[in-house]
């Protein structure tokens, strides 16, 4: 199987040679701040969880007068669950998606370059829809509990998510589907598809779709204080 390279790829092959070391530094050090980043999210996730686990072992002992107080905080930490999950899920597509960055921006083999590829249009497929699903529940979240909340930038965001998904679809449908979930049985359509994989074109991926993955971590991280006031609201009235 030979690959072809355009003229662009072969530009940016050389691009890239000439600048790796600086260019993998930093991804190290983005890459760094990032899995940190991660671990404060995970935190706030396994917090949620343990306290949805907690209103469910009171509710099970929990007399009918008591059971609307732990079903509201269940619902406030589920809500907060959204929240973190939601911002677990753009940390994560943007860690991995920097790390088949790493893989392109070094000189290595010409196999593992294409397995990249391979891998990156995969990663933007399924994280993609995991991302449109995660923000459509968040801003179900926000309409209900916060409907004065400014959701103007996370609305553009969200929808330019939407739009980017739908407009590769096909592409990344296909190289999904063809050649790393080896759907097809065609052995000729698989080794077309994998021929013509360019790095021109993943490099454009990963620019635009790395972008709106920081967009969206921006606009949906001061969303963690809407989480606290939830909570702070369940707590309160249970309190007064």
């Amino acid at each position: 199987m030979k690959y072809k390279k355009s003229e662009l790829d072969i530009f940016l092959q050389e691009r890239i040679r000439e600048n790796e070391e600086e260019l993998c530094r930093n991804l190290d050090a983005t890459l760094q701040y990032e899995q940190n980043c991660l671990e404060e999210i995970v935190n706030g996730i396994r917090h949620c969880k343990s306290n949805i686990e907690k209103c469910n072992k009171a509710l099970e002992k929990a007399s009918i007068s008591n059971m609307a107080v732990w079903n509201a905080k269940k619902g406030a930490f589920k809500d907060n669950l959204v929240i973190w999950n939601t911002l677990g899920l753009v940390q994560m597509a943007s860690i991995e998606i920097k790390r088949y960055t790493k893989v392109l921006s070094s000189d290595v083999d010409e196999w593992i370059i294409y397995d990249a590829i391979k891998s990156v249009y995969t990663a933007i497929y399924e994280t993609s829809k995991k991302l449109v699903d995660s923000t459509g529940k968040l801003m179900k979240f926000v309409n209900s509990e916060f409907p004065s909340y400014d959701v103007s930038l996370f609305k553009d965001v969200k929808k330019e998510l939407t739009k980017f998904r739908e407009d590769n679809k096909d592409s990344l449908t296909i190289v999904r589907n063809k050649i790393d979930a080896h759907r097809d049985e065609d052995v000729c359509m698989q080794i077309e598809t994998a021929e013509n994989l360019h790095l021109s074109d993943a490099v454009k991926l990963i620019l635009d779709y790395g972008r709106i993955v920081n967009e969206l971590g921006t606009v949906v991280s001061p969303m963690k204080q809407l989480g606290i006031l939830r909570l702070e609201s369940v707590f309160h009235d249970r309190n007064r």
